[in-house]
């Protein structure tokens, strides 16, 4: 089973068990580089691993720091639970997501109280940005009407008679999404893990997870600035889709760090599954009809 290897908080590599007694052996590695593989609850130093204990040489106090500790985490969220400690993950998952991100412990429930933060932080703006968007069922009219297509003004219509909706729903609504919001972004990580099996990538269900939680609390956080817009369509828009791309970049950096896997290819990880997810979605109720259709007609 390939393991990964860190040294404070620099990401060395996945290596199998061969290479890093060999690397042991040779000085390449040393007893309190952290390591990790599948199955495991967090990093431990090599030299306290049943099977490289006593392999090389001992460690400097270069590597393992003044006092001889190794860090069970770089991560400031995983040192303490605090706004500062948030923030601090925040600003690190930013500017230097290798640096901040690549040992850590990642474990779900740290990661999910982490994402609710985002989401109480964010909830606020969203309220503020539904006030100010008003009624929005006249301004989908209006859009409708805009394309000029005769077949849609019936649908146009319908809409900017409906009753706009009231604060208590649009309240029931965010609650909502902020209580269920973090379970949402847990069931993408699982998805995203099976896409992570099925090119061989050796990281565990809860890490993937977990580090899909951290990402999307990132990209909360980041995307507040856009609930105060409502009022203006076109600057929701143009802003939007700045934040969105500039976001898209972070969310991967800080997803690739934390799972040890090159942010790239865990975006290229995540166009197939969902292109893979979007042809099943629509191909399966086709041909699910396309079979009932020919049953009854076989039946006549």
């Amino acid at each position: 089973m390939q393991i990964h290897v860190a040294r404070k908080s620099t990401q060395l590599g996945v290596f199998s068990a061969e290479e890093i007694t060999e690397g042991l052996a040779t000085g390449r590695f040393v007893a309190t580089d952290l390591a990790w593989r599948e199955g495991m609850a967090s990093w431990l130093a090599l030299g306290e691993w049943a099977e490289f204990r006593g392999v090389g040489a001992p460690a400097s106090a270069s590597v393992a720091g003044t006092d001889g500790v190794v860090p069970a985490s770089t991560v400031p969220w995983e040192q303490g639970k605090s706004l500062g400690s948030f923030f601090a993950t925040i600003k690190g998952a930013i500017i230097s997501p290798r640096e901040t991100l690549a040992v850590g412990r990642y474990q779900f429930g740290d990661w999910l109280v982490f994402c609710y933060v985002a989401l109480a932080l964010s909830f606020p703006f969203q309220i503020v940005g539904q006030l100010l968007k008003g009624d929005k069922n006249k301004e989908w009219a209006e859009m409708i009407r805009s394309l000029k297509i005769p077949q849609l003004n019936e649908l146009a219509d319908q809409l900017a008679n409906q009753p706009p909706t009231t604060l208590l729903v649009t309240m029931i609504v965010l609650i909502l999404g902020v209580v269920l919001g973090p379970f949402f972004y847990a069931a993408t990580g699982v998805i995203h893990w099976l896409g992570q099996k099925a090119f061989r990538y050796p990281v565990s269900i809860e890490r993937t997870v977990a580090a899909t939680l951290l990402a999307m609390g990132v990209l909360v956080v980041l995307m507040i600035p856009t609930q105060l817009l409502g009022a203006s369509r076109m600057a929701q828009l143009l802003l939007g889709g700045v934040l969105f791309i500039y976001g898209c970049v972070v969310y991967y950096r800080a997803f690739g760090a934390a799972t040890g896997i090159s942010p790239w290819m865990q975006f290229g990880i995540s166009c197939v599954v969902w292109l893979v997810l979007c042809c099943c979605c629509c191909l399966l109720p086709t041909v699910a009809i396309g079979g009932i259709a020919g049953v009854a007609a076989g039946l006549k």
